[in-house]
């Protein structure tokens, strides 16, 4: 019965995940990656909570949108296709939805370890 006590008041604290939430529809510095602590809050979802980031282009106007909500599939970040679209990307450590997304992440480091690797496949090649 102690053991059942435990793992009850220990679940809560396993699944607690801090997000941004905020529109930039209805405040511009949503839009920035240095986010205040005012859009900081607790994601309220109790089953595999992920925090999100929302880059939307509807009409031709670009928004941001910083929420929480359930992992859905198995991508990170994954792009709508069509006349509106919307990069989404999802992860789940606190406020990490205010970071630049993990596409861009792996871009930059392909970027930057690409010459390097040329570099040496060259020096081998030799």
């Amino acid at each position: 019965m102690h053991m059942f006590v435990i793992l009850i008041v220990l679940i809560p604290s396993v699944i607690n995940l801090e997000c941004y939430f905020c529109n930039s529809n209805d405040d511009e510095e949503c839009a920035s990656d240095n986010l205040p602590d005012i859009y900081k809050n607790h994601c309220e979802v109790s089953l595999d909570p992920y925090c999100r980031k929302i880059i939307q282009t509807i009409s031709g106007s670009k928004s941001v949108v910083r929420t929480c909500g359930s992992k859905s599939g198995l991508k990170t970040c994954y792009k709508t296709a069509g006349k509106n679209t919307a990069n989404v990307c999802s992860c789940n450590t606190d406020y990490c939805n205010n970071a630049i997304s993990l596409n861009q992440q792996q871009r930059i480091i392909t970027m930057i370890s690409s010459p390097i690797v040329l570099a040496i496949t060259m020096i081998f090649l030799r």
